[in-house]
């Protein structure tokens, strides 16, 4: 046996002792002091991913609502069934004749559910605008005489799921699931104090685009973002509270593909290239024929937008994820149909123990059990096509993400997807502590105080991973982002200008 090889079951013999002989008694009983709380319920499970064998369960076999836990089996999915290079493909065409430098016709672009398009998330929101005006003017097009249409063949309208909340719908992290997104689906409003009045910067995409606007001082923020059917322009009318001046407002897209095409041909018209008619989005079964495809835009690959939907808990992009993996006829019923299916049927899981109602978490209607998603994670972890993608999607505990301020041991590394809403909090992935992987599943629901749920779970770590009292004070390892195994693809906001003080 190489020396290499007898160190290495050296490090995994006295780990293993070290958890066999780990106060489990004393882990347990504080789970189960915390479980035993008033209108509490909670759950953990960890598991050695090398053996399988079980270290820690509890509750395991009943069902829990999970919250954004539920991202992690929307990207895994997502990443097994399409691999991790795969890009969404927008074909760009034509339809017509050119004349001098006029096209006589249409500019169609094909809808392909595509998350990332002029995200805040990526570098170069404006990029798509950018690449039809280069494929144009190849073709030496200065100005069309029809109109932009957005083909949303396989694609029903933009809908709201039925699971989700009614108080949640007015947020932008609840906009409309739609076959052609745009900016995650909400507008960056920049209030500002004109003197006599409430001046707004508006910008969709990193493009400042024209409004018409009417507003009122009222009790609370009331505004609604449409496109004004007569003036082919967006209106933007409600009440604005008194002293909400130099302030960031997230507006919610009602229809975000009316609102992508208009972008789109506002955009190009700022590039000299105007259309005559105002945009329009059809809805068909099948696409259009007869095309003269001129080009395709490409998403950002898979690993990178699970990347972004797992360490930002990007709800647009999990319920993006989960829709196109649907078959054309499943997509309007707002069920994560294809995901569910992939994982009872490769599992054998159960509706019993994996139901949820959406691709994000944003239900509280969908359940699943500790064993279930561990299952999820133990089989990400085995395939080698997933793994290294995958775990790069969860932040790293304790420095970065969702889970920055989550307080770990020393002794180990964790990579950990965070899920909260009301009533609800938990955290699951991978944990490291030397050469030994496992998975780790926690969740608490009901009458919780987010705090004590965070604290209860760093102290079971530091039950079953060290040596140390359950009591003892946490030391933090002093680490950065840039000291993680697996480095974070680079996701920025673009830089935008804005008068007054700015909140997010």
């Amino acid at each position: 046996m190489s020396i290499t090889r007898s160190i290495f079951l050296s490090l995994s013999l006295a780990l293993s002792t070290c958890l066999a002989a780990a106060p489990l008694p004393e882990v347990l009983s504080f789970l189960k002091g915390y479980d035993s709380r008033p209108g509490v319920r909670a759950t953990i499970l960890v598991r050695d991913l090398q053996t399988g064998e079980t270290i820690l369960s509890h509750r395991s076999d009943e069902t829990f609502r999970p919250a954004s836990l539920i991202k992690i089996a929307t990207t895994g999915a997502f990443l097994s069934m399409r691999g991790r290079d795969y890009r969404f493909h927008m074909p760009i065409a034509l339809r017509g004749e050119l004349v001098d430098s006029t096209w006589r016709g249409d500019l169609i672009l094909g809808a392909s559910a595509d998350p990332s398009l002029g995200s805040h998330y990526i570098a170069g929101p404006g990029r798509l605008v950018r690449q039809v005006r280069d494929l144009l003017l190849a073709r030496g097009i200065k100005r069309i005489s029809g109109r932009l249409l957005l083909d949303m063949a396989g694609f029903p309208p933009p809908y709201y799921s039925e699971h989700w909340p009614d108080e949640d719908l007015d947020h932008y992290y609840a906009v409309p699931v739609s076959g052609f997104s745009l900016a995650d689906n909400y507008a960056d409003l920049y209030l500002y104090d004109e003197g006599e009045g409430l001046g707004v910067d508006l910008q969709l995409a990193g493009l400042p685009l024209p409004y018409q606007k009417e507003f009122s001082r009222g009790a609370t923020n009331r505004l609604n973002l449409s496109l004004h059917p007569k003036l082919h322009s967006l209106m933007l009318a409600g009440s604005v509270r008194a002293g909400r001046q130099g302030v960031y407002l997230r507006q919610p897209l009602s229809d975000p593909p009316a609102f992508a095409a208009h972008w789109l041909s506002e955009g190009l018209r700022g590039y000299g290239i105007p259309l005559d008619k105002a945009p329009q989005v059809v809805y068909g079964t099948e696409p259009m024929r007869g095309l003269d495809t001129i080009g395709f835009y490409r998403s950002l690959a898979a690993d990178t937008l699970a990347r972004i939907t797992n360490f930002r808990s990007a709800n647009g992009y999990a319920e993006a994820l989960a829709y196109v993996l649907n078959e054309p006829q499943d997509r309007a019923s707002g069920q994560p149909v294809a995901m569910r299916r992939f994982w009872q049927e490769r599992l054998g899981l159960t509706d019993a123990s994996f139901f949820p109602q959406d691709g994000s978490g944003l239900s509280p209607t969908g359940g699943l059990t500790s064993e279930a998603l561990t299952r999820i994670l133990a089989d990400l972890w085995a395939n080698p096509k997933v793994r290294r993608s995958f775990l790069a999607s969860l932040p790293r505990a304790g420095v970065e993400g969702t889970v920055r301020s989550l307080d770990v041991p020393s002794e180990i590394t964790a990579y950990l997807k965070s899920g909260s809403m009301r009533g609800v909090r938990g955290y699951a992935g991978y944990v490291q502590r030397d050469e030994k992987w496992y998975s780790v599943v926690y969740i608490a629901n009901g009458s919780i105080v987010p705090e004590d749920v965070r604290s209860t779970f760093t102290r079971l770590l530091t039950g079953l991973f060290t040596d140390r009292s359950m009591a003892s004070p946490l030391v933090v390892k002093a680490s950065s982002p840039a000291e993680s195994s697996f480095s974070e693809k680079k996701v920025t906001r673009p830089s935008t200008k804005r008068r007054g003080k700015s909140r997010r």
